[in-house]
């Protein structure tokens, strides 16, 4: 990734969202082609660490344009975003944090499918409303 000294705030925002819309486009692909087995979940749940860490990362960017300064990890970040209105149900990415969290896990064939089932069902939309939500922001 390009590094970001010497850029303006709107510039820094604009370089990690497409970072983002890169890493969420993986994610989407991941999910459209599983076929079910283990290869394909551990395409799903990694493509997931990926996005949702490109999801804070960019919300703390955001957040810092706005002249907002969280601690760098990501439970802080999400709710300094809850209190700049850029997340609307504190609940849900509270369980998305924890679905990245639980990925180390994954070796638990049981606890792996169920987290795959919250990646396609739950989280999918909402990283990707998040993404759509900051690209509005940035206009």
């Amino acid at each position: 990734m390009m590094s970001m000294d010497g850029l303006t705030p709107p510039q820094r925002i604009h370089l990690q969202l497409d970072v983002y819309a890169k890493a969420l486009a993986a994610l989407r692909e991941a999910v459209q082609t599983d076929t079910g087995d283990k290869k394909s979940r551990d395409s799903i749940l990694l493509s997931y660490v990926f996005t949702f860490e490109m999801a804070v990362r960019s919300l703390a960017v955001v957040l810092k344009a706005r002249g907002l300064n969280p601690p760098d990890y990501a439970a802080a970040v999400l709710r300094a975003a809850f209190q700049a209105r850029l997340i609307t149900d504190p609940e849900l990415w509270t369980q998305i944090r924890e679905g990245r969290n639980e990925i180390s896990h994954a070796y638990d064939e049981d606890k792996a499918r169920a987290l795959a089932g919250f990646v396609t069902r739950t989280a999918l939309d909402a990283l990707t409303d998040m993404l759509e939500r900051l690209r509005q922001d940035e206009e």
